[in-house]
């Protein structure tokens, strides 16, 4: 059972080491690390004004973990609900909001499908990634619709310096196998990275008792194989032309009914293509211009009949870019225009397939003295809806070098789906055309404390959502729709702190949040009020050692056989780790999850894993 005062308790612990090494540490910032995500301008996390995280390379490598929805259940502010073992689909909720109020980009491309509304993180293969930087809060402003929760950016390894290859391979639980590797580098003026990975799995089944329609107690296996492309020419000094290449093909199994047992299958793939051109025209102006063009592909078949395909949803979005980066004595301005284009193919029939958007941005960020500035401002064009304006404004003092205090305004919107708009009557549910975007009011402030390797922070936020679409039903005739019914209001305050400590490296969060719909004054489904995390690792020289804990309050779901809420119980959950340092090429690690085997579930009717673990052995050239 998850108690609030057991993780207060643990991440005061966090707060207490950190503070202790600030004691030793220089009051100074050390190697200033750099974000892009929270004004679509590199910008030292000192000095940002969003509440951002930056996960890198080292720190995945560091952690153990197998899976990209794994590595962001560790990060504050962060719940990830999945329907199954690995490979199932995986929802992530940024501060209680939505899993489709939360954009996600691969190297700046936004990968969607807009008939879902959502991103299969499941399938982004962590051997791929370089780095992880996440906004929490409205991002619209820079980013567009359906940014009311936060956006995830996900960069690709891009290659610099000497040419090398990396190679990685891995087994564990539930007959997991995975392999990959690539090379990247740089020769005179060409950048390249091509890297490769494969990871198939046994799996469990997806579904328990509880879930009375899909029930299927078979296994459901995952198989995903993807890979990224990357070369970037110099063509003269500060002029860049670069290509980007990202595909995943992902094969799992799920459970479609409980009356006609067999095979489930579902087939996804994802891509993103861009062609880029950077242009540094004077010391101050940079220019951008990008085209780029994503999919998401995802069919299944049923009941063991694997010659008649059930459903087949295909979307594509085509977009060009334009942004101009401006540096200024008084600070840095950010212009650019955005069109984008929409496309569904489908084997129902949509009444409209295509839709297009045109967006204008402008931003501003500032320093004079101990005051920190930011502004944005954005105008999206949507043929569906019309105009739509969105703004961010947020000030932030310098209180000591290393203590800042900040807080920020803004607003966000969602649009619609394809398939909340124009799904075909199937006689159970059809689509609402008339729907409006949701829209949001985010508010927060922040007093941040960052010394050399230390950091703290302590981030109070108010989200208020309006127009939130709702799946509404007849009593009588069980017909279903989506409907603007809901307002809902999230308010919360999110807590955490990492150092290192000598040979101790420490970090601990909790987030207690009210994820309420006003409308019936219920908690959000799936959404704790309470839930945190804590890890501790020690490094003996070649070998590193660590350990996490994370609790989760109980959440609430429906039980969709009776139509009736039900509470999921709280729990928490031990795991695991180490890393050892053959020599300086090699590296093995090994991970131990769900150490005491806890009974939980994230969402009622599906399953998670039990006791498990995973060993492996990294190559990474010189």
């Amino acid at each position: 059972m998850f108690k609030i005062k057991q993780t207060a308790m643990l991440v005061s612990l966090a707060c207490a080491a950190g503070a202790a090494a600030a004691q030793s540490a220089t009051p100074q910032f050390q190697a200033e690390e750099v974000v892009v995500t929270a004004t679509r301008q590199p910008q030292a996390v000192s000095k940002t004004l969003s509440d951002v995280s930056v996960i890198t390379r080292e720190d995945i490598d560091s952690s153990s973990v197998s899976t990209l929805p794994q590595l962001l259940a560790r990060q504050p502010g962060l719940e990830v609900v999945s329907n199954g073992g690995v490979g199932s689909q995986s929802s992530v909720f940024i501060r209680g909001a939505e899993s489709k109020h939360t954009v996600v980009l691969i190297d700046g491309v936004r990968i969607v499908s807009a008939t879902a509304g959502t991103t299969a993180l499941e399938n982004i293969p962590l051997a791929m990634v370089d780095r992880v930087e996440i906004l929490r809060g409205n991002g619209s402003s820079l980013y567009g619709a359906d940014a009311i929760g936060g956006v995830i950016q996900i960069f690709t390894r891009q290659g610099g310096g000497k040419p090398r290859v990396n190679f990685n391979i891995g087994a564990g639980d539930h007959g997991m196998v995975k392999v990959g590797g690539g090379v990247d580098g740089k020769v005179d003026n060409t950048a390249f990275s091509l890297q490769l990975s494969q990871q198939t799995t046994d799996g469990i089944s997806a579904t328990n008792k509880n879930n009375t329609y899909s029930y299927n107690p078979d296994r459901d296996g995952n198989r995903n194989l993807a890979y990224t492309a990357n070369l970037t020419q110099t063509l003269a000094a500060g002029h860049d032309l670069s290509f980007r290449a990202f595909q995943s093909f992902g094969r799992v199994g799920y459970d479609a009914s409980s009356t006609v047992l067999g095979e489930d299958l579902q087939r996804t793939r994802q891509t993103g293509l861009a062609l880029e051109s950077k242009n540094a025209f004077t010391s101050d102006w940079t220019s951008t211009l990008r085209y780029s063009r994503s999919a998401d592909r995802q069919e299944t078949w049923t009941g063991g009949n694997m010659v008649k395909r059930n459903s087949l949803f295909e979307t594509s979005q085509n977009d060009w870019l334009w942004q101009n980066d401006v540096k200024t004595a008084i600070g840095s301005f950010l212009l650019g225009a955005d069109y984008t284009q929409q496309r569904v193919d489908t084997q129902s029939t949509l009444t409209t397939t295509e839709r297009h958007n045109t967006a204008f941005f402008a931003g501003y960020t500032g320093e004079f003295g101990a005051n920190l500035l930011q502004a944005n401002l954005r105008h999206d064009q949507d043929e569906q809806f019309g105009g739509k304006t969105t703004g961010l404004v947020g000030y932030g003092y310098r209180l000591t070098d290393t203590l800042t205090a900040r807080a920020s305004f803004g607003t966000a919107y969602k649009a619609p789906t394809f398939n909340d708009l124009y799904y075909p009557d199937d006689g159970y549910y059809s689509g609402n055309p008339n729907l409006k975007p949701e829209t949001s009011r985010n508010s927060e402030v922040a007093l941040s404390y960052h010394a050399g390797a230390t950091k703290a922070s302590v981030t109070a936020f108010h989200n208020s959502v309006d127009n939130l679409i709702t799946y509404v039903s007849d009593p009588v005739t069980y017909h279903g729709t989506m409907m603007n019914v809901n307002q809902a209001t999230i308010t919360g305050v999110t807590l955490a702190a990492s150092s290192s400590w000598g040979n101790w490296d420490l970090s601990g969060s909790a987030t207690y949040q009210d994820p309420l719909d006003d409308t019936n004054h219920k908690q959000l489904q799936r959404r704790a009020r309470a839930f945190g995390q804590l890890a501790a690792s020690y490094d003996w020289g070649k070998l590193t050692t660590g350990i996490e804990w994370s609790a989760s309050a109980k959440r609430r779901d429906v039980n969709y056989s009776i139509g009736q809420d039900i509470w999921l119980g709280g729990y928490s959950l031990t795991n695991l780790y180490a890393n050892y340092r053959i020599d300086k090429n090699w590296s093995a690690n090994a991970r131990i999850t769900n150490l005491f085997e806890r009974q939980y579930t994230t969402a009622y009717g599906y399953n998670t894993q039990g006791l498990g673990g995973f060993i492996g052995v990294n190559y990474q050239g010189d």
